[in-house]
């Protein structure tokens, strides 16, 4: 294999397999990306870590095609500090790869591409297009709720269901808060999801990275794994088989209370107010009444901040304490100018919402301080 290409190009595809060949504990193989050089010139780089795939391509020129498989990450490194442009990729008899720029030579350590493992795309399967924009808001106003993967009482994914015949939903929470964003079904029709299916935090990272750009996209399901398509990129996800607790027990039916607040100003506010919280004082006190809000946050430690905001309420006064990070999280992705919190009482979550976007929901369960 022996192509030519450059630089900026070359990085740019590499970054966009990193993630997935960064997985701890795996094989060495699968901390490798395998290059395939075709005669209709083309690059294809591919990795995978047995549980999310992907492949995509740049056009280079193709001196002799051929394959290989190469560190992603030492690649990429050596790609950015060579000092041209014009770049030059050539496998060698020894198993190593010769990256060449300039007078600039390197030569890395290579795995026969035959030891690459086999990667599920389902290339002949029906892929429908959707908006890549719905998409992105699906996934971008829920992924802050989804738990780390080492939480033992939490499914790591977004769960992704209908509700009746009219919407779909798609939610992710790790008990302590909870987002939601719904979508009429016919915007995502030709994805069968009756029974629901959850897809894992860290194909959900990917899907946002690769569709950042993309008017439209292709999306499948296929034999437990949810396929996505691009003009120029290929991403394979196998699905999480947990079963998705039922996390409509602690949002409640009724919220009689609510107000009105500018978001930047409140978010604003937070922040200030959280210059004083750290890992063991980590909350703010919302202190809700006529035409105002209070925030509090106390460090023993440090010493106490307040803020006040003017909202549009009127009833009983209302006080309750979130956790700080979970609070700016939930008002970052409104996009409206204004922030509804709607409440129960100060034992239940707070429901947080855009009134411009009724599809997205926000709750944030109480502290006790």
């Amino acid at each position: 294999m022996k192509i030519a290409t450059d630089k900026g190009t070359l990085s740019q595809v590499l970054q966009k397999v990193q993630a997935i060949t960064e997985k701890k504990g795996g094989m060495p193989i699968n901390a490798h990306a395998l290059l395939r050089a075709t005669e209709d010139k083309t690059l294809e780089v591919s990795a995978t870590d047995m549980e999310l795939s992907i492949r995509t391509r740049i056009d280079v020129d193709v001196l002799t095609p051929g394959e290989t498989t190469v560190s992603a990450r030492k690649l990429l490194e050596v790609v950015r500090e060579l000092p041209r442009e014009e770049v030059t990729l050539q496998s060698e008899l020894n198993h190593r790869l010769l990256v060449q720029s300039g007078r600039a030579r390197f030569q890395l350590s290579t795995i026969p591409a035959e030891d690459f493992p086999e990667m599920k795309f389902y290339e002949d399967m029906e892929l429908f297009p959707f908006d890549a924009a719905t998409i992105r808001k699906c996934f971008g106003k829920t992924m802050y709720g989804i738990p780390q993967e080492n939480d033992p009482f939490s499914v790591a994914g977004v769960y992704c269901h209908p509700i009746g015949d009219e919407l779909l939903r798609f939610i992710a929470s790790d008990g302590h808060r909870l987002s939601y964003y719904e979508v009429p079904r016919e915007s995502l029709a030709g994805l069968h999801m009756e029974q629901g299916i959850v897809i894992p935090r860290k194909a959900v990272q990917e899907i946002l990275k690769v569709i950042e750009k993309e008017e439209s996209i292709f999306l499948g399901l296929m034999e437990k794994h949810f396929i996505l398509k691009t003009r120029d990129t290929l991403l394979s996800m196998l699905l999480l088989e947990e079963e998705y607790p039922d996390y409509r027990l602690i949002i409640p039916d009724e919220r009689p209370h609510s107000f009105l607040v500018n978001r930047d100003d409140l978010h604003a506010a937070v922040k200030r107010v959280s210059v004083l919280t750290n890992t063991k004082w980590r909350y703010v006190r919302l202190i809700v009444s006529n035409g105002s809000l209070h925030l509090q946050a106390e460090n023993f430690e440090l010493g106490n901040a307040s803020d006040e905001l003017d909202i549009e309420y009127e009833g009983d006064d209302f006080a309750v304490a979130y956790n700080v990070r979970y609070l700016m999280e939930a008002i970052q992705v409104i996009e409206s100018p204004q922030v509804c919190l709607e409440w129960l009482d100060s034992h239940h979550g707070g429901v947080f919402r855009d009134p411009e976007d009724p599809g997205y929901v926000g709750l944030i369960m109480p502290m006790v301080v």
